[in-house]
């Protein structure tokens, strides 16, 4: 039986600042920062990322509303669950590590793996052998919890039998960002 990591890592570039999402922006803001990735970190960025962006984020809110009820934010602020602090993203390179406890269960929401894959690997056909019960669906706290004792975390970090292309790692939106505020102090 697998148990959930007690962390969180938010990852960000320093000259945005933590906590933010793209989606908060203009379109044409939002659009040159996705260009300036592309053409100096992060060249496989694809064209179509915003408007992906943007419906995945529908789908993630109109699912926290369906189990939770509405969210303080529009768009939420994304983890990873577990320690990713590793630098390994030039277009965020800074991190802070926070305590899942930290943060009250009701303004979290997970899926398996990330939500820019979980949503296509349920719904497309060309992803159909490669679907897991898990994918396209977003979970409470509780839920996460009894998806990982039943099928771990994701294999990048080694703790399921099988290595698996999409699923890399568990994505946390954080859809208030009050009680992170606290965490900014220092930064």
């Amino acid at each position: 039986m697998y148990s959930l990591p007690d962390v969180i890592t938010h990852n960000y570039d320093p000259d945005r600042g933590a906590f933010r999402n793209i989606c908060d922006l203009p379109e044409g803001e939002a659009e040159a920062i996705l260009s300036k990735i592309r053409n100096t970190v992060r060249s496989s960025l694809k064209e179509s990322y915003l408007s992906r962006r943007l419906r995945t984020e529908r789908w993630l809110y109109a699912e926290r509303t369906r189990k939770c009820g509405k969210p303080y934010l529009k768009h939420p602020i994304y983890f990873f669950l577990g320690d990713f602090a590793d630098g390994r993203d030039p277009a965020r390179p800074e991190s802070l590590v926070l305590p899942l406890a930290s943060l009250p269960p009701e303004v979290l929401t997970f899926t398996y793996p990330d939500s820019m894959a979980s949503l296509p690997l349920a719904t497309k056909a060309m992803h159909s052998d490669d679907r897991k019960p898990y994918h396209g669906q977003v979970f409470t706290l509780a839920e996460i919890k009894a998806v990982v004792a039943q099928f771990g975390v994701p294999s990048s970090h080694g703790l399921t039998t099988t290595p698996d292309v999409y699923d890399r790692f568990i994505e946390v939106q954080v859809w208030d960002d009050r009680p992170l505020r606290q965490f900014l102090v220092d930064r």
